[in-house]
C-alpha cells in the first residue's frame, strides 16, 4: 500500500488581509511575472551576441504585444471553446481574470494576432516573429503548467501509480498531469528549440521554420498527455477538447511547414 502525497499546497504566495478587495499574489501571477522577466532577459542576451535584430525599444514592445496577446487570447479562447454557454450568459465575467481561467491554444492564437501587428508596424516577418515567440512561449508553458500543479487544478485521471497525488476537491488518487505536460510541452520543448536556435541556419532564410516545428511537436506531445489529463469540458466526439484543439494545431504546423518551404519570406528578427 502506497502512502500517496496529499495536496496542501497554498495557491497564494503572500495572502492580504481579508478587509482587503484584492486576496493576494498568487503563485498564477508569479508564473507569469517570472515567464516575462525571463524573455527580457532572453532578448537581451541575443542582441548583445549579435543574434537578434530588434533593438531595445522594439524588444519592450514586442514583449508587451506578446502579453496582450497571451493574456486576452488565452481569457477569450477558455470562454469560446471550453465555457461557451457560461460566458455568454454572463459576458462580464470573461474579464474577471483573477478567478483564473486560461485556454493555451487561445493564448497561441493571440499571440500570432499580435504578432502580426507588431511586424507590420515594424516590417519584420511574422513568421520570423513568431520563431522567436517559441522558446519563451514553451518555457512560459513550463511555469503555467508547474503554477496549475500549485493551484491544484487540471489533474489528472484516476491511478494507481506510486507517485500519485490526492488533490484538493477530489478524495481519489490522480496523476500529476499538470507536471506531465510541464515537462513536456514546456521544458522539453523549450531545450528543442534553443538548439534548433543555435544551430539551424535556415531561421535566416525560411523563417516559421522552428514555428511549424512546434505546432507539430506541441500538438503531438499534448494530444498524448491528454490521455492522463481529466477532461475539464465536454468531449467533442471521442476527443477532449484538448486532443481536439491539439489535432488543428498539427494539422496548420504541417500546412505553414509546407508553405514555408515553397515560399521563403525576406524580414528575419535574427542576425
Amino acid at each position: 500500500m502506497f502512502g500517496y502525497w496529499v495536496h496542501s499546497l497554498d495557491p497564494f504566495l503572500v495572502k492580504f488581509p481579508s478587509s482587503w478587495s484584492i486576496q493576494g499574489i498568487r503563485w498564477y501571477g508569479v508564473a507569469y511575472l517570472a515567464a516575462f522577466i525571463f524573455a527580457s532577459w532572453f532578448l537581451k542576451h541575443e542582441h548583445a551576441r549579435g543574434r537578434l535584430k530588434l533593438n531595445g525599444t522594439q524588444q519592450q514592445n514586442f514583449l508587451f504585444a506578446v502579453f496582450c496577446g497571451m493574456l486576452l487570447g488565452g481569457r477569450l479562447g477558455y470562454a469560446l471553446f471550453y465555457k461557451f454557454d457560461y460566458y455568454m450568459a454572463q459576458p462580464l465575467e470573461i474579464f474577471a481574470v483573477w478567478e483564473g481561467g486560461m485556454a493555451s491554444h487561445g493564448g497561441m492564437i493571440g499571440i500570432l494576432i499580435a504578432l502580426w501587428i507588431f511586424g507590420r508596424r515594424y516590417h519584420y516577418s511574422v513568421f520570423s516573429l513568431a520563431d522567436l515567440t517559441v522558446p519563451l512561449g514553451a518555457f512560459g508553458i513550463f511555469l503555467g503548467r508547474c503554477a496549475n500543479f500549485i493551484n491544484g487544478e487540471l489533474y489528472g485521471t484516476i491511478t494507481d501509480i506510486p507517485w500519485a497525488v490526492i488533490f484538493p476537491n477530489s478524495s481519489l488518487t490522480r496523476h500529476p498531469s499538470q507536471l506531465y505536460e510541464a515537462i513536456g510541452e514546456g521544458l522539453l520543448l523549450f531545450f528543442w528549440s534553443l538548439h534548433f536556435i543555435r544551430n539551424n541556419t535556415h531561421l535566416k532564410t525560411h523563417p516559421g521554420v522552428l514555428t511549424n516545428r512546434f505546432l507539430i511537436y506541441y500538438g503531438l506531445i499534448r494530444y498524448v498527455l491528454e490521455l492522463f489529463r481529466e477532461p475539464d469540458a465536454e468531449l467533442i466526439g471521442c476527443f477532449s477538447r484538448g486532443q481536439f484543439y491539439s489535432i488543428l494545431m498539427v494539422i496548420v504546423g504541417i500546412g505553414c511547414w509546407l508553405y514555408v518551404k515553397k515560399y521563403p519570406k525576406e524580414g528575419g528578427v535574427f542576425g
